[in-house]
């Protein structure tokens, strides 16, 4: 999303002019439901039209594709406009989360006769039409059904292993079965491999499948990696822990193993902390 709105910013003075001179184009006379497929034909990237007075009172309906929705009718509009920048004829907006779509879009003002015409745009399909980010419509649907495909396996998985653990500790405590430490920290680690993969698989359709919104970047956030290796770490140690005291209980000659373990459990946590420490070291500071 952020790099979407940096194209923008970039390239905004070419896309304005297109948009103003293909405006220009149509010579509009009225707002009507055959107004937006005409549009739409030399706009594909275009959501939604509607038309507002000079006090920016929405006039018409708001029509998109296979929409025609007359209660905005009587809203203003005016909020949308920068007045400083508005040089009554032409204005486009930042851009911002539709309410109506949930997708990054620009809202652009043009007058027409005595009224103006108010243009929702979606921006990743206007940066596609100029071929400032690659389009792949059908790739990215095809990668978003394999995510979806993914996380929703391992949210599945990850219940499994849950139910798993806390069924067979339930199954050892009301049965006849001698209780043991190994039954007491199976399902221990069990449920820590389940909250791993749960988590993972959450911040997978999170971040690849559903469709993001306010205050979601496209940046790398290492939450969900981090969450991930900190689960695991813990589950290898529960299990260190546990070989240790059955190794002491039945034969210490193995007791090496158990020290084997650790030490490598160890260097792992090691390197852990060491990722984990680099984005706060590389963080700029502020000058005072």
């Amino acid at each position: 999303m952020q790099n979407l709105v940096k194209l923008y910013e970039q390239n905004h003075p070419l896309i304005e002019k297109f948009i103003a001179s293909s405006l220009k184009r149509a010579h509009l006379m009225t707002i009507t439901n055959n107004s937006y497929p005409l549009l739409k034909e030399s706009f594909p990237s275009l959501e939604l039209i509607y038309a507002c007075d000079k006090e920016m009172n929405q006039l018409s309906a708001n029509f998109g594709d296979k929409m025609e929705d007359e209660t905005r009718i009587g809203e203003n509009r005016a909020y949308l406009i920068d007045l400083e920048q508005f040089n009554g004829e032409f204005f486009a907006t930042d851009p911002y989360i539709s309410s109506l779509t949930g997708t990054l879009c620009i809202t652009v003002v043009f007058k027409y006769g005595e009224d103006f015409l108010f243009l929702d745009f979606n921006l990743r399909s206007l940066l596609e039409r100029f071929h400032l980010i690659e389009g792949h419509s059908a790739f990215r649907m095809l990668s978003r059904i394999s995510y979806g495909v993914i996380g929703g396996g391992l949210l599945l998985f990850g219940l499994f292993v849950v139910f798993y653990g806390i069924g067979s500790f339930l199954y050892y405590l009301f049965s006849d079965a001698e209780m043991s430490l190994e039954v007491v920290f199976k399902p221990v680690i069990a449920l820590t491999l389940g909250l791993a993969v749960f988590d993972l698989g959450k911040t997978i359709y999170e971040q690849e499948v559903i469709p993001r919104t306010q205050n979601i970047s496209e940046v790398f956030n290492p939450k969900s990696l981090v969450t991930f290796m900190v689960s695991i770490i813990i589950a290898l140690l529960i299990e260190a822990l546990l070989i240790v005291f059955k190794i002491s209980i039945n034969d210490y000659k193995d007791l090496y193993y158990a020290a084997a373990l650790i030490l490598a459990i160890s260097a792992l946590l090691y390197v852990f902390s060491k990722f984990i420490s680099v984005p706060q070291s590389t963080t700029v500071k502020p000058q005072e």
